[in-house]
């Protein structure tokens, strides 16, 4: 199956991550873009049969995008992070699932999130309360609403090609600019969008490791909420309307009235974000950082309570796929 996906990596000033991401992949088939806005273009090796590079110097997210969705000639296709690995294995599942489910537009796997140390690479649980979370309403409005109220972005799961176009069509004005930049408006745009097109799927298989950096473009992006009642927001809905316009038949503000209502809708229900709230109080103040630390250790050690041998989350044991991961990530360091 992985010789019917393209993975797309939208390089950044990492040129170490990308280095071993490209690395990873070698030998698999799978067809690679990249889309490298780092100030430098990178020097290290690139498959020439499975990979295309474009160096574009502090380029935005969504014209890097646009430049490499004409070089997609693949049935399906996905977002991997520099500081990611998307699991062959996991691609081709989600990929096969796709094949044989004409009616979901996007599935994704498992994830986990690693920390390298000297002595060893920490894997721990990640998404656990969605792990099979599943989005099945036979209606874009339907769908919009059975999101509601859950947290499990969509935005690095295997996407029909063909919706993965189309959905970024709405995103560029007549005169070629996005007609909204910032990031985490662009991964909701993504979630929004993709289940306009069609049903979603988490998968029980091991789909995907991200690495904890600190100082990653989600810790220095605007939040939502700080850009909403702004230009850049109603530009964002609009996209989105008009995309659920024309997919549903629903006129023009009744498809803005369904967006404004599941764009509203806070991503994850009140006691979570509560204790993420009181998470963020408690590593912003270096004498409750112990306090920080262990509410951390206790969250993690729930996760591998709840995830014991589970084969898709092979975060206490060993298998051919983490092992992988492991000799990627060490590679680098040597």
């Amino acid at each position: 199956m992985l010789e019917n996906v393209t993975v797309i990596i939208p390089a950044h000033n990492r040129p170490e991550r990308l280095r071993r991401l490209l690395g990873y992949y070698a030998g698999t088939g799978i067809h690679i873009l990249v889309p490298d806005s780092s100030d430098k273009p990178y020097t290290g090796p690139i498959d020439p049969h499975t990979t295309v590079y474009l160096h574009r110097p502090r380029m935005h997210f969504l014209l890097k995008l646009r430049e490499v969705l004409p070089l997609i000639d693949t049935p399906y296709v996905l977002y991997c992070a520099d500081d990611d690995f998307a699991v062959p294995e996991g691609i081709a599942c989600a990929a096969a699932f796709l094949d044989a489910h004409p009616d979901y537009a996007t599935a994704q796997g498992h994830y986990l999130t690693f920390t390298p140390t000297a002595r060893r690479i920490k894997f721990l649980p990640r998404y656990i309360r969605y792990f099979d979370s599943r989005v099945t309403a036979d209606n874009p409005t339907g769908r919009l609403a059975q999101k509601s109220g859950q947290y499990a972005s969509l935005l690095y799961a295997v996407a029909r090609t063909d919706a993965f176009r189309e959905i970024y069509s709405y995103c560029f004005g007549n005169d070629g600019a996005p007609v909204f930049r910032n990031l985490f408006l662009a991964e909701e745009y993504f979630n929004h969008a993709m289940l306009i097109e069609g049903k979603y799927a988490t998968l029980p298989c091991f789909f995907s490791a991200r690495e904890r950096i600190a100082g990653s473009a989600t810790s220095t992006t605007t939040p939502v909420a700080d850009v909403r009642h702004t230009p850049e927001y109603e530009a964002y809905t609009a996209a989105l309307a008009a995309l659920l316009a024309d997919k549903s038949g629903l006129r023009g503000a009744d498809a803005g009235g369904v967006i404004s209502r599941a764009c509203d809708t806070a991503p994850d229900n009140p006691q979570i974000m509560f204790k993420r709230r009181i998470n963020a109080i408690l590593a912003s103040h270096p004498l409750l950082r112990p306090l920080a630390r262990l509410s951390e250790w206790r969250y993690a050690r729930k996760g591998l309570r709840a995830v014991r041998g589970m084969e898709s989350y092979p975060c206490n044991f060993s298998t051919p796929e983490k092992e992988a991961i492991i000799a990627a990530v060490r590679s680098t360091e040597k």
